[in-house]
């Protein structure tokens, strides 16, 4: 075996960075340009020899240990290739990647927000309960415009009164309110939630009417069953999502009924 060191003029235990150091100080002194010596050129082959195994990190660490254990023989075995190119051989068990369910986190972190609403709903119901316990106010109003409108089998009026509100009224009330009439407008004290229409001469009553203490009455008692069941935290992750949301919608259209 040849001694690469001693070709190149260092030891086993020189750096690689003084290694290349050495190798091209010998180049530049065995280059046929420079010295016309024939023995040269056999010379730098051997240079060269030497530092393609010195120079990379693993064919030194196999050749130092070639020259520390000169009668051992290190074999190095092949992988078996399989006759079908298409064939892969099976990589070592590797266990599987637990995957995150990006909706659960998404729900689960949107929950302490839709439990913050359903508080905020309940506290909208007691409130309204408040101001529908209390006894109402009625104000007396004179009709001074009415203009129809509508289609001939939904027609519908637009009734303005003295204080210059504004109301729509339903077609079957039409031939019974007129102008100069005095209306009778019930609200609740706190919010002036409408109530009730009605003439002075009480002949006339308007019941049906789009508010939260008329047709939609129903929206307070869903928010508060609804908002009750969200703050519980009874059920799934799913389930008390499904409950916030459902309240915050009732809510959304509770409030917007208010204003």
């Amino acid at each position: 075996m040849k001694d690469y060191y001693r070709i190149l003029g260092v030891s086993p235990t020189t750096h690689a960075s003084d290694i290349k150091r050495a190798y091209r100080k010998l180049v530049q002194q065995l280059h046929p340009d420079i010295n016309p010596d024939p023995q040269a050129t056999e010379l730098i082959k051997e240079v060269n020899e030497a530092y393609d195994v010195l120079g990379d990190e693993a064919k030194r660490a196999l050749y130092d240990y070639r020259l520390a254990n000169p009668f051992t023989s290190i074999v190095v075995e092949e992988p078996v290739r399989h006759r079908d190119p298409a064939y892969k051989r099976r990589s070592g068990y590797r266990p599987p990647k637990p995957t995150v369910d990006v909706q659960r986190e998404l729900m689960i972190r949107t929950l302490p927000y839709l439990k913050a609403l359903a508080w905020f709903g309940i506290f909208i119901c007691c409130v309204l309960v408040v101001d529908y316990s209390v006894p109402p106010t009625e104000s007396v109003e004179t009709v001074t415009a009415i203009r129809k409108k509508g289609l001939r089998n939904n027609q519908k009026m637009d009734m303005l009164t003295n204080t210059g509100r504004l109301y729509e009224i339903p077609y079957e009330y039409i031939p019974r309110i007129y102008v100069g009439q005095e209306i009778i407008f019930k609200e609740s004290k706190g919010l002036a939630i409408l109530i009730m229409i009605y003439t002075k001469d009480e002949e006339v009553y308007i019941d049906n009417l789009a508010t939260l203490y008329d047709n939609f009455s129903f929206l307070p008692v869903l928010l508060a069953v609804f908002s009750m069941l969200g703050v519980s935290a009874v059920g799934s992750v799913e389930t008390r999502f499904n409950l916030g949301i459902i309240s915050t919608f009732l809510l959304i259209f509770t409030v917007i009924l208010m204003v």
